[in-house]
């Protein structure tokens, strides 16, 4: 039966009716009507038609496949709908999982997120709902995940910088290093480390990852990876008398002790005993002569060259409290020379006569009080604080007495 046939037996009935008296054409016409409705209703109904379909409605949850399997860490967040209980919803304000790896949810309380995919979620959440709401149905979405990775060393520089976020559920080593676009000319592929939360995680050797292939190591958010430069991994150290003291990274697997000498910008005149510098290994000491140019000692990443300090002396005399010989580490000025000596003797001391003479045989004649803060002692260097003329009334006593006697006597003889 459709609503064609019954349309055209409602309009039939009327001509019908026409022929019967009025109060009996109305009741057979008010019965034709109350018997199509209810044919119509059905009609109206697509779900009759078809009484297998289901008119409940079920939130659809979009899941994409590599979220399938994906399990929580933290940092993650997600929405949860509580089917009949919006109060219990959290569908507009996602849910992030916690430092400890926990949520607190209202009704249930605390729960552990970390370790279990959405679907073992909703699981414990329905679980622990059914307790209190039997007739609810908890239904939890994960937000995309984002993941956020510190790629730095050897890497081609971009212009948002080495963090690298990835919008993903989980990612690999191979996938971060792809994104960081390694610089292949000074990279060291062989030692890629990874830290995790200030502590080194893992040392992996790239090469052999990729013959291998595989397995790929997965990485939790904020990850750092670092990837090493081949001269940064070779760096030999240079310490001592030497004027620019550091670390110096080398391209070849040794170098001459002379020619990391150079690295360090020489050494400090007359302030350096090249005769006895030093090779400090893991394992040795080795004295070296580095004055001796047919010298071939050699250092390798890690060792360290030592040029110790020769024992550079200065000569400070005169009217100074404690006249003699001090040991200087560098070239220090005249002033600092005399508080060395315990300052000048106030009472002997002529400031404007400083007599400095220098290693090789020069004299400079100096003047304290304009010039000390501009000159400086080196090694083997005197300097003499001459005194000042002093008048000594005994001996004007005595030489008058005399001169007056002497005087006297000639007088008296002539």
């Amino acid at each position: 039966m459709n609503i064609f046939f019954l349309s055209q037996q409602f309009f039939g009935g009327i001509r019908c009716c026409s022929k019967l008296p009025i109060k009996t054409s109305l009741i057979s016409l008010l019965t034709l009507v109350h018997l199509s409705f209810p044919v119509f209703t059905f009609a109206a109904d697509p779900a009759a038609e078809n009484p297998t379909a289901s008119t409940e409605v079920t939130p659809k949850v979009a899941k994409t496949p590599e979220l399938s399997t994906y399990k929580l860490e933290v940092g993650d967040s997600f929405v949860v709908t509580v089917d009949g209980y919006p109060e219990y919803s959290k569908d507009r304000i996602p849910v992030p999982v916690q430092e400890d790896g926990y949520v607190s949810y209202p009704l249930i309380g605390l729960i552990k997120v970390t370790g279990l995919t959405v679907s073992e979620l909703q699981s414990k959440m329905q679980t622990a709902f059914s307790k209190h709401l039997p007739t609810a149905r908890v239904f939890v979405t994960l937000m995309q995940p984002k993941r956020t990775i510190l790629v730095s060393g050897a890497i081609d520089p971009r212009a948002r910088g080495n963090l690298h976020v990835f919008e993903i559920g989980q990612v690999y080593l191979l996938q971060a290093l792809a994104s960081a676009s390694i610089n292949y000319e000074r990279a060291d592929l062989t030692n890629i480390s990874i830290w995790r939360k200030g502590k080194l995680f893992k040392r992996v050797d790239y090469l052999d990852l990729i013959n291998k292939g595989g397995p790929d190591i997965p990485l939790k958010d904020y990850d750092t990876i670092v990837v090493p430069s081949v001269f940064q991994q070779r760096p030999v150290r240079v310490i001592g008398a030497v004027i620019a003291p550091g670390a110096y990274p080398i391209t070849a697997p040794q170098v001459p002790a002379r020619q990391a000498l150079k690295l360090a910008g020489g050494s400090r005149t007359d302030f350096a005993d090249l005769h006895k510098s030093e090779i400090l290994t893991s394992e040795e000491r080795i004295v070296v002569d580095l004055t001796n140019e047919e010298v071939d000692a050699m250092l390798g990443p890690g060792d360290t060259l030592y040029v110790p300090l020769a024992e550079a002396k200065i000569s400070v005399t005169g009217a100074v409290e404690k006249p003699g010989q001090y040991v200087i580490t560098e070239p220090i000025l005249l002033g600092q020379a005399i508080a060395m000596a315990g300052g000048f003797d106030e009472e002997r001391a002529n400031l404007k006569k400083c007599l400095l003479t220098r290693a090789n045989g020069t004299e400079e004649e100096l003047n304290f009080d304009q010039v000390h803060s501009e000159v400086y002692l080196n090694p083997k260097d005197q300097l003499r604080v001459r005194e000042r003329t002093r008048l000594d009334w005994r001996v004007i006593t005595f030489a008058t007495s005399f001169v007056n006697l002497l005087v006297t006597v000639l007088i008296r003889y002539n």
